[in-house]
């Protein structure tokens, strides 16, 4: 009878089949008669051994990707080939492979991770850390230093503390060095960070907007602070009454966030933002008299989108909205020769009945285009809404350009013939 081959395998290959087969026996056995104290040791146990054959699997990773042997089998590379006899995903076990190649450089970190003392995420932010260190360093012991001091912090900080540190690791070895360059790297991240800010926004069709923006840590806690202030309990308590904040805190985070954030909206103060087309910008609402008095009825922003007309009234209530109520009072619309320059209130009229740029095929938004006079101010024309039109930038300096002829047509529109 042949003898079993494992006797003659490599003492890795009998560790690893051993300790699966012990490990499979543990899993099936009843925890239940654990004492607590043995509970809690294990698990803290169970931790580190997990490490520990991590830092195994990440030196046998290391070693096939040396002995070439996915290309052996026809794949793309090791980590493609282990990816797919493990059933991975792809991407993370690239990263799982670069870390392997990374330890292969740091002694100190694989041993580390080897007896179980730091953890994998541990490992990869110290090596992640040592290998971006610059090439023009004056003292060549200085990554030696940094990794010792790394290990030493991640005995007692969780990974992403340690990242933190791992940021300004050189302003503690070397200050000599670490804070002009820590300085000069913070002064790039801001200007990057200012400079790629974006926000995209699209609506859902099911009465919401979703977005997604990046923007700078600077305003980034601004935001949060603000957003805070109005999820407080004791805000909530004044503006909603004790019951509805004892709901509020038993909501999700993110929830709670979500509606501080539409109370901040409602809440900018209209005369303080910046001026679009004239007009501080402020969101116009069309309502009929009869739906604006009535319990129901509904109302339809500028942009086309409705909304409800209780909605329009608690918000006309609190000036987060402009009213354009026919029939009712209003600012004066008609100043005749006394101004040359559309009011605000003008402007809102001329957003209301006009919407978009007036010039033929143009769909530039009423509240980015400008306020210009049929019959010129400057030859008589009355600043008068019969005589006002809304055009965008390039259309309104368009119709000045004497280059250009300009065709009224029928239905309010203007198009431009460049004169022959």
């Amino acid at each position: 009878m042949a003898k079993d081959s494992r006797h003659h395998a490599h003492p890795v290959c009998r560790a690893v089949a051993k300790s699966r087969k012990k490990t499979r026996s543990a899993c099936a056995s009843q925890l239940w008669q654990l004492s607590d104290r043995e509970v809690a040791a294990t698990l803290v146990e169970a931790t580190r051994l997990r490490a520990q054959v991590e830092a195994l699997e990440l030196r046998l990773a290391a070693e096939a990707d040396r002995r070439g042997i996915g290309d052996k089998v026809g794949a793309t590379d090791t980590a493609s080939w282990w990816s797919h006899e493990t059933r991975q995903d792809r991407p993370a076990t690239k990263r799982r492979m670069r870390l392997a190649e990374s330890l292969d450089r740091h002694a100190p970190t694989s041993a580390a991770l080897a007896e179980g003392a730091i953890s994998v995420d541990h490992a990869r932010v110290i090596t992640d850390c040592i290998d971006k260190l610059p090439d023009d360093l004056p003292d060549p012991t200085i990554p030696e230093r940094a990794e010792r001091h790394l290990l030493n912090e991640a005995l007692d900080r969780d990974p992403k503390t340690l990242a933190v540190l791992a940021k300004h690791v050189l302003t503690v070895i070397a200050p000599e060095i670490g804070e002009e360059r820590d300085a000069r790297a913070l002064e790039r991240e801001e200007r990057e960070a200012r400079a790629n800010a974006w926000l995209t926004m699209c609506p859902d069709g099911k009465g919401s907007v979703r977005g997604k923006f990046s923007i700078p840590t600077l305003h980034g806690e601004m935001l949060k602070k603000m957003l805070l202030a109005f999820a407080a309990p004791k805000h909530q308590a004044a503006v909603k009454g004790e019951e509805a904040t004892e709901v509020l805190e038993r909501r999700p985070s993110p929830e709670r966030m979500g509606d501080a954030f539409c109370e901040l909206l409602e809440r900018l103060p209209a005369d303080k933002l910046p001026k679009l087309g004239g007009l501080n910008a402020s969101v116009v609402v069309l309502i009929d008299y009869t739906d604006l008095t009535s319990e129901t009825g509904r109302a339809t922003l500028e942009s086309g989108a409705p909304i409800t007309a209780s909605l329009a009234r608690r918000m006309a209530c609190e000036a987060g909205l402009l009213p354009a109520v026919l029939g009712g009072k209003s600012e004066l619309l008609d100043l005749g020769r006394t101004a040359r320059l559309f009011s605000g209130a003008q402007r809102r009229g001329l957003a209301i009945t006009q919407q978009t740029c007036t010039a033929t095929g143009c769909d530039w938004p009423a509240h980015l285009c400008h306020a210009h006079h049929d019959d010129s101010w400057l030859h008589g024309g009355r600043t008068d809404l019969a005589n006002g039109r809304l055009l965008c930038p390039r259309h309104h300096a368009r119709i000045h350009d004497p280059r250009f002829e300009t065709t009224h047509h029928p239905d309010g529109g203007v198009s431009f013939h460049m004169r022959t």
